[in-house]
């Protein structure tokens, strides 16, 4: 039986193809790329991997978190949820830094946050290892032990018309849990002077607003008793 003209030709196409194929695999093995790097046999591209292009992971608010308390500042827990607390250990930062007391997150204060290396430096020159430092200016407290920084709060002391004396004094009584005196309503009481004392309120905002006493958040009043002790040392300064 005769085959038709194309069928008897398909042996002979077939030869001249492979024969063509055979020529470029040289010139693709010179390349590096074998008989893939002719094209005709690529495989499928591969799927990036995550961080496979350079790009940084956008910054989250857990980050932010485990930086600020890194740098000292009481940020509450570290779960990535914008409360109270979070928004308090900003504001401290803020107030550090010379920023707007907002309790917010710019691009500014979110740039220095995770740029900063050090911790601000002591307000007073030879202190004590265990004190207590409050500036009424920056209206922060600094609180050390063993002779380092281990918390920066922000605080709330006297306004103008009663203020919250300025000077060297030693912690000598503390009052558990919610207590009424001339001065207000205070909360785990840490007294240093006369009836002044640094204590918890449900009230401490970015500015002086006390009768005299130093105002911190109730989260920060829970823990900071266990780092107080009669005759501990408690600076106060205006700057």
């Amino acid at each position: 039986m005769k085959l038709p003209p194309l069928t008897r030709r398909l042996p002979a196409l077939f030869l001249v193809l492979m024969g063509a194929q055979l020529a470029l695999a040289p010139a693709a093995s010179a390349g590096g790329g074998g008989l893939l790097g002719t094209g005709l046999f690529a495989p499928p591209p591969a799927r990036p991997t995550p961080g496979a292009t350079g790009a940084p992971a956008p910054l989250t608010m857990l980050d932010v978190e485990r930086k600020l308390d890194a740098l000292h500042y009481d940020v509450g827990p570290i779960d990535g949820v914008v409360d109270a607390q979070t928004v308090s250990a900003i504001t401290a930062f803020q107030k550090v830094n010379g920023f707007e007391r907002t309790g917010g997150l710019t691009d500014p204060v979110t740039n220095l946050i995770m740029s900063t290396q050090a911790s601000p430096p002591p307000m007073v020159a030879n202190g004590e290892p265990d004190r207590v430092e409050v500036s009424l200016a920056r209206q922060v407290l600094f609180l050390y032990g063993g002779g380092s920084l281990t918390k920066i709060l922000a605080v709330s002391t006297g306004t103008p018309a009663t203020p919250t004396p300025t000077g060297t004094y030693r912690f000598y009584r503390f009052d558990a849990g919610w207590h009424t005196s001339r001065l207000g309503r205070l909360y785990n009481a840490e007294y240093f002077v006369g009836g002044y004392a640094v204590h918890g309120s449900t009230s401490v905002p970015a500015q002086p607003a006390s009768h005299g006493c130093v105002r911190i958040s109730m989260y920060s009043a829970e823990w900071f008793p266990a780092h107080i002790t009669n005759g501990m040392q408690m600076v106060v300064v205006a700057s």
